[in-house]
């Protein structure tokens, strides 16, 4: 998102970034080298990257003063947390009065959450956003006003054998029912295969028929003054890698042949499709 790119250009490397429900860190590219605190509730996502800062808390009840930071980062993280609106406030408490705040969330309503949610049980998704809702919820939660939005794109990359472990006798640890657990039996051939259909399918029926099938959801820039000019609404990526789900720009691809190019961050081959339409 070009809007956040430039909110990071303008920070001094004193000032602090809360990345929210961090995992083992979100925006590696775009954060790193910042003075960034992670905060995750699992304790072994943040072990996996020892470069981070991170500190295990419940996103409700956040370890730190009032007007702490200059910008907080909830990449990917607000659908798995059961309380929404107490973790909002907090947002608001340890945001600097100037603050800005970033958010990516997946469309409730897409073809790709509801595949998600059916494949993986839930996936850990507790929250269903509509564009409308997540908006007003942040608004109203944190006074913060809506600066700018991003379409995002899937690539189904959660289509993955790693999420499917063959089920073994006796009772089952974990999220997964048996009738799913049977997957993990087949081999990577057949996720990749069947991976690569949604990609091709979903975006050829967007361009042919102004669908939504291949959209992901939203990345949504708030900031603390009223907006005086109309919304930034950026051009979404409708080129997202396969295997590690980095979106690029078309025209800076390193295009192999047509119609496939090289992923820069991973070096995986990908199809290239055209931009999407705005519908």
């Amino acid at each position: 998102m070009k809007l956040l790119d430039n909110w990071l250009s303008e920070l001094l490397p004193s000032q602090r970034i809360l990345d929210l429900g961090c995992g083992c860190g979100s925006l590696t590219s775009q954060l790193a080298e910042r003075n960034v605190i992670g905060v995750d509730i699992d304790a072994k996502e943040l072990a996996r990257n020892p470069a981070l800062s991170g500190v295990c808390a419940e996103s409700h009840r956040l370890p730190f003063r009032s007007n702490t930071f200059d910008m907080v980062v909830c990449h990917h993280s607000l659908e798995h947390l059961h309380e929404l609106t107490a973790t909002i406030r907090e947002i608001r408490r340890v945001l600097k009065p100037e603050g800005r705040l970033f958010v990516s969330v997946p469309d409730g309503r897409s073809f790709s959450d509801r595949l998600y949610r059916v494949l993986l049980c839930g996936g850990g998704h507790v929250q269903q956003f509509c564009f409308e809702t997540v908006v007003h919820a942040i608004e109203s939660g944190t006074g913060l006003h809506l600066a700018g939005s991003t379409e995002l794109f899937t690539s189904f990359i959660f289509v993955n054998k790693s999420n499917f472990l063959p089920a073994p006798l006796g009772r089952l640890p974990g999220p997964l029912p048996r009738r799913m657990r049977w997957l993990g039996h087949l081999p990577n051939c057949c996720f990749d295969t069947i991976r690569l259909w949604l990609n091709v399918a979903t975006r050829m029926t967007d361009s042919v028929l102004n669908t939504g099938l291949s959209r992901y959801g939203w990345a949504l820039a708030f900031a603390p003054t009223m907006r005086t000019s109309p919304l930034v609404s950026e051009q979404g990526y409708r080129n997202v890698c396969m295997s590690c789900g980095a979106g690029l720009d078309r025209r800076s691809v390193n295009r192999l042949f047509r119609l496939l190019y090289r992923c820069p961050r991973c070096s995986q081959v990908n199809f290239l499709f055209s931009e999407n339409r705005q519908r």
